[in-house]
């Protein structure tokens, strides 16, 4: 730890020698007549949060704001509970500025043009009410890495959310898949849904060419702002973070760095220690080096939750002290898959656009989070047509199949399943009886690999899926000995408490299908 922490001041210190810093201030008002200018009788707003990224300070009971500000650094305002600021046209709410006399560095892809921080700075904020329940859409990696992703991404999270009404979206990070020049598209697909955009940095949205730490995420800044920030709605506050800490070669390492650190430091004092603190990132949070440390800076609240993507797979974990998170009681969290599902591979369908199912037999989708005080349901949204919260899998000897799979157990997979939900299945006319959870690999998705590696699948135009993975939301139910031959409808249902409650219905087979084979 010392080592890698030693690490981040070596890489920061030429240009903290280089910079000169400054003061700006300047008022947070309420922009009444939404002209963007602070004008006479306006409003001021006070204990409103202000930071460079590092320090974090409140606007006086005049609304005013002093904040020491270094070249090469973005100075953001942190969204107050009932107010928001002005929205891009692609709504990505627009509550910062740069201060960057030279700009980005030369990159690949382009960062922010040279610019300083008039003084004084004023920032608006209008009314933004109904904060009491939010709705919240939570995509993991949507990975986009040809144009022909981003029209998928519309097809697969942008139709789904046309016509609804979301208080906000959160992209987990993997925004684009190396290629950066994407951000500016898919900007305007999720733009077209209606609800501010909380963007999210991953691994796969840096500058590779950067050589200093802070601009691992220059061309990211010019799109989307600050790569950390955070936000409060109602009492529930957002802290988003980088928790990806560059090393050469395209690797990295789950780290906060130090000025994260400072940061989350100074804003948790700027909050009631009773409103949930929702941690974003994209790495999952067990993974940070200095998990402990992270830790230790939320002592004075209690109510933290989490979530992540970059696994390509999704679940439920409970991060306690064997884990690392030392401060009060257990953080739970949710790795809420991804958007792309297996990288956009595997075959297409009717609509041009690739099956791609998780390596744990998940569909690809997104998933939606109500909250309301402290009480939270989910829901996934699976973007295949009818929306199934699961499907099921049982025994059938087909006469057409290439693959067989060997298993007399009735296997479902419940998307938005944890090890606590509870999972029944009724057989015909007969009683509910609990399934086993089991950790296994998912059969369809194991369908899927053999024929790939019988060279069946994919067909030309179509990218091949990866290997199986285990699924942690998988249940089993052997077919009783006793069971009498015959054709049966299954049903499954399951229930947990994050507000699952679904039911489905398929068709066991129990028969000698051979008797109805063309060649009998």
């Amino acid at each position: 730890m010392k080592i890698i922490l030693t690490l981040i001041l070596l890489v920061s210190l030429p240009n903290l020698l280089l910079s000169q810093n400054k003061k700006i201030h300047g008022f947070v008002y309420l922009d009444e007549n939404k002209n963007e200018v602070f004008d006479k009788g306006e409003t001021t707003i006070p204990n409103v949060a202000i930071s460079n990224g590092r320090d974090v300070v409140q606007t006086d009971d005049k609304g005013r704001y002093n904040l020491k500000v270094d070249n090469d650094e973005t100075v953001f305002l942190i969204k107050p509970s009932g107010y928001i600021s002005k929205l891009s046209e692609d709504d990505v709410p627009l509550n910062y500025t740069f201060n960057k006399p030279k700009g980005s560095p030369d990159f690949k892809f382009p960062g922010v043009k040279p610019q300083e921080i008039p003084k004084p700075y004023n920032f608006a904020l209008y009314r933004n009410e109904g904060e009491d329940t939010l709705k919240i859409a939570l995509l993991g990696d949507t990975q986009t890495k040809t144009i022909d992703e981003v029209y998928y991404l519309s097809k697969v999270v942008a139709e789904k959310m046309l016509g609804e009404e979301y208080d906000f979206i959160v992209p987990l990070g993997d925004i684009t898949y190396d290629n950066l020049r994407l951000f500016d598209p898919i900007k305007r697909i999720l733009g077209k849904v209606g609800a501010p955009v909380y963007y999210v940095y991953g691994n796969h949205d840096r500058n590779y060419d950067a050589k200093e730490l802070e601009h691992r995420d220059e061309t990211y800044e010019s799109n989307f702002g600050p790569s950390y920030y955070a936000f409060t709605y109602g009492n529930q506050s957002f802290i988003t973070l980088n928790n990806v800490f560059p090393k050469p070669y395209y690797r990295y390492d789950a780290l906060i760095d130090e000025d994260q650190m400072e940061f989350v430091k100074g804003f948790l004092k700027t909050i009631p220690s009773e409103n949930a603190v929702h941690l974003l990132m994209h790495i999952p949070l067990e993974e940070l080096i200095n998990l402990k440390e992270f830790s230790l800076l939320f002592k004075g609240h209690p109510n933290v939750f989490a979530y992540a993507g970059h696994t390509h797979t999704q679940f439920f974990k409970t991060i306690d002290k064997e884990d690392g998170w030392i401060s009060n009681g257990p953080v739970e969290e949710l790795v809420a898959g991804a958007v792309c599902g297996s990288w956009w591979h595997g075959e297409k369908d009717m609509f041009g656009v690739p099956q791609a199912m998780m390596a744990d037999g998940t569909p690809k989708g997104f998933w939606v989070m109500n909250l309301e005080n402290h009480k939270k349901t989910y829901k996934y949204e699976v973007s295949e047509p009818d929306n199934r919260q699961m499907h099921i899998w049982t025994p059938f000897d087909f006469e057409r199949e290439l693959i067989e799979i060997d298993s007399q157990d009735i296997i479902a997979n419940i998307y938005a399943g944890n090890k606590d939900t509870k999972v029944q299945v009724k057989i015909g006319e007969g009683e509910w009886q609990d399934m086993i959870y089991s950790e296994d690999l998912d059969p369809y998705f194991l369908r899927l690999n053999k024929l790939q590696i019988m060279e069946i699948t994919p067909t030309e135009n179509s990218v091949k899926l990866g290997k199986p993975k285990v699924s942690e939301h998988l249940w089993k139910f052997p077919i009783p000995e006793n069971l009498e031959p015959g054709i049966y409808t299954v049903s499954v249902r399951a229930s947990n408490k994050y507000g699952l409650d679904a039911t489905a219905h398929t068709m066991l087979f129990h028969i000698d299908n051979s008797e109805y084979f063309i060649d009998k």
